[in-house]
């Protein structure tokens, strides 16, 4: 059959694009066995991985069945500036689903009984490839995205510095421990904030998708506190925004508020935060 008039015009097939190259990657991923985080065993070389939550967590009940990835991650075989070959005998890969593993036991309200884990070795060429047509198909990945701090670097030890929102949902992590509250959001906040990121990774892709998730990520947050600069001695000190929930997020926590240096932002900047973080928990 002759090709119509749209066929005919219609793009050159490119068998290395990075679409196509993007989605055989995700697909040779998602084909791969799903695996009880709590029993990998050591194995060689670097590539990709996804975390899938089966636990009864009220706030991840949505997800539960379903096979989409709650954290997508990869693991180099070199970081060489050089362009020297890397060693794919090293268990790059394990190593960084072990931290993950070793990271979730310490939470009070998980533990790697409740994960399963996918993963896919592969030459670092492919590795950034992967990680974003995985990050894409999926978007939003709670871990990723919405529940930031699951696989950074530890914030350091100040107390002013803030709790991440994972930790915020999963406390129990020592790295945690005397760390404030976050800075823009109450627990309550952070539950509509996942319910709405869940919602979003359940529609087909297309256009509506596409708009909801970019209407997520434009949503402002609202200001809890801040560190602010005293006047005079020049010492450094928290401004807070809204009382209620820095008391409350924090009682939570167990921090001795009694230790902190804190002051309260001007009753105007008050009443605007709090109309925001209202206004954002109803809409």
């Amino acid at each position: 059959m002759a090709p119509s008039p749209a066929d005919a015009t219609s793009p050159q097939f490119d068998p290395l694009s990075l679409d196509l190259l993007g989605r055989n990657l995700r697909e040779e991923m998602d084909g791969r066995p799903r695996v009880p985080l709590n029993e990998v065993k050591p194995f060689p070389g670097a590539g990709l991985y996804a975390l899938y939550y089966k636990g009864d967590l009220a706030v991840y009940e949505d997800l539960k069945g379903l096979d989409i990835p709650i954290y997508v991650g990869k693991a180099s075989a070199s970081d060489s500036s050089y362009g020297d070959p890397p060693n794919m005998t090293e268990p790059k890969l394990f190593g960084r689903i072990r931290g993950h593993r070793n990271s979730i036991k310490q939470a009070d309200n998980l533990d790697p009984s409740h994960f399963d884990v996918r993963f896919l070795t592969l030459d670092d060429i492919w590795i950034v490839l992967g990680e974003r047509a995985l990050l894409r198909a999926y978007s939003p990945v709670l871990w990723n995205t919405v529940m930031t701090g699951f696989g950074g670097n530890s914030p350091g030890r100040g107390r002013k510095n803030a709790r991440s929102v994972w930790d915020s949902i999963h406390p129990g992590r020592k790295r945690a421990a005397r760390l404030l509250c976050n800075r823009n959001y109450s627990s309550g906040e952070m539950e509509k904030l996942i319910s709405d990121g869940i919602s979003i990774s359940l529609l087909e892709a297309g256009e509506q998708r596409d708009k909801a998730l970019k209407e997520f990520r434009n949503r402002p947050a609202q200001i809890i506190w801040e560190e602010a600069q005293v006047s005079g001695h020049g010492s450094k000190s928290v401004l807070v925004f809204r009382e209620s929930v820095f008391v409350e997020e924090n009682g939570r926590f167990e921090f001795d508020l009694s230790t902190l240096e804190w002051q309260l932002a001007d009753a105007s900047k008050q009443t605007t935060a709090e109309a925001a973080a209202l206004d954002a928990l109803q809409g």
